[in-house]
C-alpha cells in the first residue's frame, strides 16, 4: 500500500514540460545550453520534456527532450507576424501534447515560466547601439560620453524591435507570464523598471555553473595544452576574452587599452568570435602586436579560462555573466563593467568592475591586476571561493520547483 501511495505521489508530481523555441540548438549557447541543461534534469528527475521549434539541432549535435517541429506559416510576411504565427503554433502543438507547464526564453506572448537571459529588448538595442557608436579616438579626446548613461535612454523601435517589445509587454505589463525567472538581479530591475505591473511575478534565479568543469586544477593540465597548442611562450601573463557578439562584449575597446599597454609583456586569446582575419587586422589597426594576439572561433572555454591569467569583459551588456562566473570558478580574476549581470560577484579582490567603454579605467585594471600576476600575489582558491556555491543542481533545482508550482 506504501508503494502505491507513493506512486501515485510521484505521478502527480510528474511534469510533460512543453518547451517553446526558435531554434533547439544547444550548441548555440546561452538560453539554448540554459534550457538544454534544464531538460537534462527534468529528464533526470522522472519529468518528460517537449520542444517545440522552428529549427532543431544540428547534425553533429544531439538535444534532450522530444522535439516536434512548428512552422509560422505562409501568410507570416513580416518578422513580427513570422514569430507571432510561430508563437501560435507552438502552443497549440504543446496544448496537443497535453503539456501541464510551458516554458519559454523569448519571442513568446502567453507562457506558464518566462526565463529571459537576454532582460528588456529595448535595453539590448540601445547597448547594441552604443557599442557600435563608441570611438576609442573620441573618448580618448574627451568627447562624448563613456557609455553607461546612455544605456539608460529608451531608444526609439521600429520594425522587428518594436514587435518584440510588444511580445514583452504582452508577458509582463499584460501578465502573458504566470512566473517570470530573472537570471540576474540587472534583468530583474530593468523587467521592473521597464514593466511595473510584473514585479511581483519576478524572481531571481541566478545561474549556476559547472564547477567541476571548470576549476582551477585544469591549469596544469588542459589548460597547459591548449598554450602549447596555440604556441603561446609560458611565464608570460594570458589575457582571455570569450564572447560570441565582440562588439558588443567590448572587444574595440579592449583593444584600446591594450595598446596603451604595449609596453608590458602579455599574450591574449580571443575565444568565440568568427571572421578571425578580421580581428586581427583591427587588432593591427588599434596598434597591438599581433604576435601577441590569438583569435579562434571554437576552444574549450574551461581550458582557456583555466590557463588564463586575467579573464577581461569590457561588455557594453552581459545579461547572465556566465563567462564572469566561469572564469572565476576557475581562480581567474575578472575585469568586467556595470552592465555585466555578475558584476556584483567581483569585489576587489578578485577583480575589477568599471563603467562600459572607459578607456583609461580598463587601462589602469589591466596593468594593476597583470602586476599582481607578476608578483604572484593571486590565490586561485580565494578568487574561486567567491563562487563556490553555484553549482549546477541548486540552480536547476530552482527552476523545477518554480514549474511544479505552476503546474500544481
Amino acid at each position: 500500500m506504501t508503494i502505491l501511495i507513493r506512486a501515485l505521489v510521484q505521478a502527480q508530481r510528474t511534469l510533460r514540460v512543453g518547451i517553446l523555441i526558435d531554434r533547439w540548438q544547444p550548441s548555440r549557447g546561452g538560453a539554448e545550453r540554459a534550457l538544454s541543461q534544464l531538460a537534462q534534469h527534468l529528464e533526470q528527475r522522472g519529468h518528460e520534456v517537449h520542444a517545440f521549434s522552428e529549427r532543431g539541432p544540428h547534425r553533429d549535435e544531439s538535444a534532450p527532450g522530444r522535439l516536434h517541429l512548428v512552422r509560422a506559416g505562409r501568410l507570416a510576411l513580416t518578422r513580427g507576424a513570422r514569430e507571432r504565427a510561430l508563437d501560435d503554433a507552438a502552443r497549440a502543438a504543446a496544448e496537443a501534447a497535453r503539456c501541464n507547464v510551458t516554458i519559454g526564453v523569448r519571442h513568446v506572448r502567453c507562457v506558464d515560466l518566462y526565463w529571459p537571459h537576454g532582460g528588456s529588448h529595448a535595453r539590448s538595442v540601445a547597448a547594441w547601439r552604443a557599442a557600435r557608436a563608441w570611438r576609442a579616438d573620441v573618448v580618448a579626446a574627451g568627447v562624448g560620453s563613456t557609455g553607461d548613461a546612455v544605456l539608460d535612454v529608451a531608444p526609439r523601435l521600429y520594425g522587428r524591435h518594436r514587435a518584440f517589445v510588444q511580445f514583452e509587454r504582452d508577458l509582463l505589463d499584460g501578465g502573458g507570464a504566470r512566473s517570470v525567472a530573472c537570471v540576474s538581479e540587472l534583468v530583474a530591475r530593468e523587467l521592473g523598471d521597464d514593466f511595473p505591473k510584473s514585479r511581483a511575478r519576478l524572481t531571481v534565479v541566478r545561474n549556476g555553473i559547472d564547477l567541476e568543469r571548470f576549476h582551477p586544477r585544469s591549469r596544469l593540465t588542459s589548460g597547459a595544452r591548449l598554450c602549447r597548442t596555440l604556441g603561446l611562450e609560458m611565464g608570460i601573463p594570458l589575457i582571455a576574452f570569450v564572447a560570441r557578439q565582440p562588439v558588443l562584449k567590448g572587444l574595440p575597446v579592449l583593444f584600446a587599452a591594450l595598446a596603451r599597454s604595449s609596453a608590458e609583456p602579455w599574450n591574449l586569446v580571443v575565444a568565440g568570435v568568427d571572421d578571425a582575419a578580421g580581428w586581427l587586422r583591427r587588432a593591427d589597426s588599434a596598434g597591438l602586436d599581433v604576435r601577441r594576439v590569438r583569435v579562434v572561433r571554437e576552444i574549450d572555454a574551461s581550458a582557456l579560462l583555466s590557463a588564463a591569467d586575467l579573464c577581461v569583459l569590457p561588455t557594453w551588456r552581459d545579461t547572465s555573466g556566465l563567462v564572469v562566473l566561469e572564469a572565476l570558478a576557475c581562480g581567474t580574476p575578472v575585469i568586467t563593467t556595470t552592465r555585466a549581470g555578475e558584476c556584483e560577484v567581483v569585489s576587489a579582490d578578485v577583480g575589477s568592475v568599471l563603467q562600459p567603454g572607459d578607456t583609461s579605467a580598463l587601462t589602469a585594471a589591466v596593468s594593476h591586476w597583470l602586476a599582481r600576476v607578476r608578483a604572484q600575489d593571486v590565490d586561485r582558491e580565494v578568487v574561486r571561493a567567491r563562487v563556490a556555491d553555484r553549482g549546477l543542481a541548486p540552480w536547476l533545482d530552482r527552476i523545477e520547483a518554480l514549474l511544479l508550482d505552476l503546474a500544481r
